[in-house]
């Protein structure tokens, strides 16, 4: 569904839509929290059972919690954040990360790109 939508006007329901279902923010939100949460328990557990002693004395309930939190926080800081800075609507269309403050601003998330399809490149050989 993402860049199938159509923009009249730039208000800000339309502004919602488009960091929301064209800026893939619940997707990558998602992303982002569900596979490090499970990171975070895997440790917890792999703590919990070869260190039993260990867990028993300095293990504390919030610190799951915490751990559990900071996935979610942090794909909202890195990616919800950001999108709703850079987004915005122009001809009818929705560039989610088309509006830029300042072209040094642009140019990192640029060589971030560039390196991601590099990486990309070379797994897939």
């Amino acid at each position: 569904m993402a860049g199938m939508l159509v923009y009249n006007n730039a208000g800000p329901a339309a502004m919602a839509l488009c960091i929301l279902i064209d800026g893939a923010s619940f997707v990558v939100l998602g992303w982002f929290g569900g596979i490090t949460s499970v990171v975070i328990i895997t440790l917890d557990r792999y703590w919990k059972i070869v260190h039993p002693i260990h867990n028993r004395k300095y293990y504390r309930r919030w610190m799951l919690k915490v751990g559990l939190f900071l996935p979610w926080l942090n794909g909202f800081a890195f990616h919800f954040l950001p999108i709703i800075c850079t987004a915005g609507i122009r001809k009818g269309r929705c560039l989610p990360s088309g509006f830029w403050p300042s072209a040094s601003m642009k140019q990192v998330r640029n060589s971030r790109h560039f390196t991601a399809g590099m990486n990309h490149k070379l797994h897939s050989k």
